[in-house]
């Protein structure tokens, strides 16, 4: 059974779960939500900006529920593309940007950041649902459905389908990244000179790049 907490603020919702499991003091898997984060964190150390409205939850669960030919480096890309498939069914046009942000058509809406701790996937998760300063899925939705919406999204989530089945979807997909750059060892490359591996690392001149995080 899911074990659900709802804050009006916190400053993390992923720093409070950590906590909790740092501590061994929870039962899994677990849910927190807040409508407001004071020091809400994004990928690559990155302060997550509120918005108008947003969907901010973080969820944890054992390690061992994962599919079995997951690769751990690659945990974001497959948390992140089932988001991105729930958003798609609710009617929202959105793409995953490797590995882990999620776009509406060149504007980042949203963002996933997983860390792995004491055999316990922790995955924090920011959505851009109203916004009058940044891109936004332009969703209008209450308190209620929200936590509503949230606990969809874990239903389907839980199902745990299997990284190749993931990956054959996402490499599909993946070319929506060509018109975009990222940096590694200060450098900028185009995500169009890269070769998107199996196991989700990117292969730029015989280097095998992973994760940015």
């Amino acid at each position: 059974m899911l074990n659900f907490f709802y804050f009006k603020s916190l400053n993390s919702t992923q720093t409070w779960l950590v906590d909790l499991v740092r501590q061994d003091n929870i039962s899994l898997p677990t849910c927190v939500m807040s409508d407001f984060q004071t020091k809400g964190m994004g990928s690559r150390n990155n302060t997550w900006e509120n918005v108008d409205n947003a969907l901010l939850f973080s969820f944890c669960f054992a390690d061992s529920k994962l599919p079995q030919d997951l690769p751990k480096q690659s945990i974001s890309i497959y948390l992140g593309f089932l988001l991105k498939e729930w958003l798609i069914n609710e009617g929202c046009d959105v793409w995953l940007k490797w590995p882990n942000d999620l776009y509406l058509k060149d504007s980042k809406v949203g963002g996933i950041i997983s860390q792995n701790m004491h055999n316990t996937i922790i995955c924090g998760v920011g959505i851009n649902l109203q916004s009058s300063s940044y891109a936004s899925l332009k969703l209008n939705w209450n308190q209620t459905q929200k936590q509503n919406k949230l606990k969809e999204f874990l239903d389907f989530f839980f199902k745990f389908p299997t990284w190749a089945y993931i990956f054959q979807k996402y490499k599909l997909e993946f070319y929506k990244n060509f018109s975009f750059t990222f940096h590694f060892e200060d450098e900028e490359i185009p995500f169009e000179n890269t070769v998107l591996s199996k196991d989700g690392s990117l292969l730029w001149k015989n280097q095998r790049i992973y994760s940015l995080r």
